[in-house]
């Protein structure tokens, strides 16, 4: 999975001359021959449907193939369709293109229009996605989740057990890195320490060194990102890795179990309870925000005012709804062409979250607005 972080979303909120097209499709994360040829044809499908959409707009066919060139090697590259996630999005516009799998659960959808078409993506801004840390002797992972699904990331920096960072027949010292038995100096260059002789009977101090090993490898990866992460573990090795870390998102509570004996799902049930109760809080703290600005004249309700506000820079926090918007077409690619009309307030919603990201704001997806708006806004001033 990629881990989209907000510099990533900001590459994608520019407009400019020419068309810009988005791209989402869903995928499997375990997948067969038979998943995978599914997900390729889906794929080739939706580039059909967006090649016609793209022609009846007015473009030449070179320009279209030109333009499309990227996916369609997507498509043929058999490799990469065995290394999914739940979703697949891909923006393309004339000389670049980029693509994300995403723990998502993505419509059939392409979009062509002078900007590129965020919604689908924004939950990925909002902390309903978050990692779960289990800290272990012999098994570290790090696992990206939702609150329907959770799976493994592969992050060669984070060493999985204490033999990642000690030799237990060597010399006892935590201080003077050496190589192992194999004369490597560890994953990726990383210093390997002599340790306790028995794993089990690891003192703290080689706990602490093991520790600070994985919390440089996970907050190299998670740099530059705001998603929560969930600490799964004893509670002695819990504490002791918070007095290590500084990840910022560190969530408060943890899941004080130990996690060799837990289940991905276990894992997922325990993590989501957390991120519940934060998501609750910090949503319902928003929206009494919004109605104490709102009576002062610094709430915006409504696709409009709140485009207005945010092309003006003036929106603080944008709110949305993850329903109703893009939902895809019922068994099928659907090829919507956002901004055509006044009275389409998907693509409204959709730009002023691009003029928000793109004038410093944040964008936050809850369950419901005031209204049963489509958007709506906390202002600056």
């Amino acid at each position: 999975m990629d881990l989209m972080s907000r510099a990533e979303f900001d590459e994608l909120v520019g407009e400019g001359d020419g068309p810009r097209v988005s791209l989402f499709a869903p995928t499997h994360r375990v997948s067969g021959t038979k998943e995978r040829d599914q997900d390729r044809l889906r794929w080739k499908n939706l580039l059909t449907a967006v090649e016609h959409a793209l022609a009846k707009d007015g473009l030449e066919r070179p320009e279209v193939e030109e333009l499309l060139a990227p996916a369609r090697e997507l498509h043929g590259d058999g490799m990469a369709w065995s290394h999914m996630a739940e979703g697949l999005a891909m923006f393309l516009r004339k000389g670049w293109s980029a693509s994300y799998r995403v723990p998502l659960d993505l419509p059939e959808l392409g979009a062509v229009g002078p900007g590129f078409v965020l919604a689908p993506l924004l939950p990925l801004l909002t902390d309903q996605n978050y990692v779960v840390l289990t800290l272990s002797q012999k098994n570290v992972r790090v696992l990206r989740g939702s609150r329907d699904r959770i799976g493994e990331l592969d992050l060669p920096s984070v060493p999985t057990a204490f033999d990642d960072v000690f030799e237990a027949d060597g010399p006892q010292s935590d201080s003077v890195p050496r190589p192992n038995a194999s004369g490597r100096l560890g994953r990726t260059g990383a210093a390997v320490y002599y340790g306790a002789d028995a794993l089990d009977n690891a003192h703290k101090e080689d706990v602490v060194e093991f520790f600070r090993e994985v919390s440089r490898g996970v907050e190299e990866h998670l740099a530059g990102r705001t998603i929560p992460m969930i600490l799964a573990g004893l509670p002695e090795w819990v504490a002791v890795y918070r007095e290590l870390s500084s990840y910022p998102h560190l969530v408060d509570g943890a899941i004080e179990h130990n996690p060799d004996g837990m289940s991905d799902d276990d894992l997922r049930t325990g993590a989501w309870r957390l991120v519940e109760e934060r998501l609750a809080e910090e949503g319902g703290k928003l929206l009494d925000r919004f109605h104490e600005q709102r009576a002062r004249g610094t709430g915006a309700l409504g696709a409009d005012q709140v485009l207005t506000a945010a092309n003006e820079g003036r929106v603080d926090t944008l709110m949305m709804t993850a329903d109703g918007c893009y939902t895809g077409g019922n068994g099928g690619p659907e090829v919507v062409l956002p901004l055509r009309d006044r009275e389409d307030l998907c693509g409204l919603a959709d730009a002023a979250a691009r003029a928000t990201l793109r004038n410093g704001g944040a964008v936050r997806v809850l369950d419901e607005l005031p209204g049963h708006a489509p958007v709506a806004a906390v202002l600056r001033y």
